[in-house]
């Protein structure tokens, strides 16, 4: 069964960091899963692309933690069965960016994932998406990650953008992008420096502090306990 996916309406992104122009990007419409993939989705994946077994993937592309808690290279394992619907965690991007191509998908952009991201909720009352974001980062890591689908709803219709997992984006490392939303060519890096609070649109802005700061000290290969993925796709 085809995971469900959730259109993203047309709009404008202003980076987190200010470029030469400080202009908004235009974010084209497009589509995003719904929620994050999911262990059961990953295993699919892995059983289909054996390259990706735990044993049999290169190291180039996944380090040593990748997918550890799996009992076996093809098996989630049964003290693990709380984990079947919660989202896949310790994959590399390469995985993630693996599995999507798989899907005819592909990882979303940072500006797509910030729009998207930015959308209120609609199943709960919060004060500001920004408090409730803070206070999820605030918490130590849960000893069972819930299932997808235990936080809240967005606007858009899309599940656990904050509060479940982190997600990669297809441009990570990459601040912002002075381009459109696929662009990431003439993408321009103001890497983070003593004075790096100066060159922020917002700084008030903690939560996306925090979030673009952790982006930064990602590498492509690193597989980490609280971060997972969902695959987006063009509207058009």
């Amino acid at each position: 069964m085809e995971k469900k996916m959730v259109l993203v309406p047309a709009g404008k992104y202003l980076p987190f960091f200010i470029t030469k122009s400080n202009k908004p990007i235009a974010v084209d419409s497009f589509l995003m899963d719904e929620t994050a993939v999911t262990n059961a989705e990953f295993l699919e994946f892995v059983i289909a692309n054996k390259n990706w077994s735990r044993s049999n993937v290169n190291r180039l592309f996944a380090d040593t933690n990748y997918l550890k808690y799996w009992a076996s290279d093809y098996n989630i394992g049964i003290k693990n069965f709380q984990l079947i619907n919660s989202p896949v965690v310790y994959v590399s991007w390469f995985a993630a960016d693996a599995y999507c191509k798989w899907k005819r998908k592909r990882l979303p952009t940072v500006a797509e994932w910030e729009l998207a991201g930015s959308a209120l909720p609609k199943n709960i009352k919060i004060q500001s998406l920004t408090e409730y974001i803070l206070s999820w980062y605030n918490k130590p890591n849960l000893p069972v990650l819930p299932n997808i689908k235990s936080t809240y709803c967005n606007e858009y219709g899309l599940f656990d953008m904050h509060g479940l997992v982190w997600e990669w984006t297809f441009n990570f490392n990459s601040y912002i992008s002075s381009g459109d939303s696929r662009d990431t060519a003439n993408d321009e890096k103001n890497l983070f420096c003593a004075a790096g609070s100066i060159n922020v649109n917002d700084r008030k802005d903690y939560a996306a502090f925090l979030r673009f700061s952790y982006r930064g000290s990602l590498k492509g290969n690193y597989c980490i306990a609280n971060l997972g993925f969902r695959c987006a796709k063009n509207f058009k």
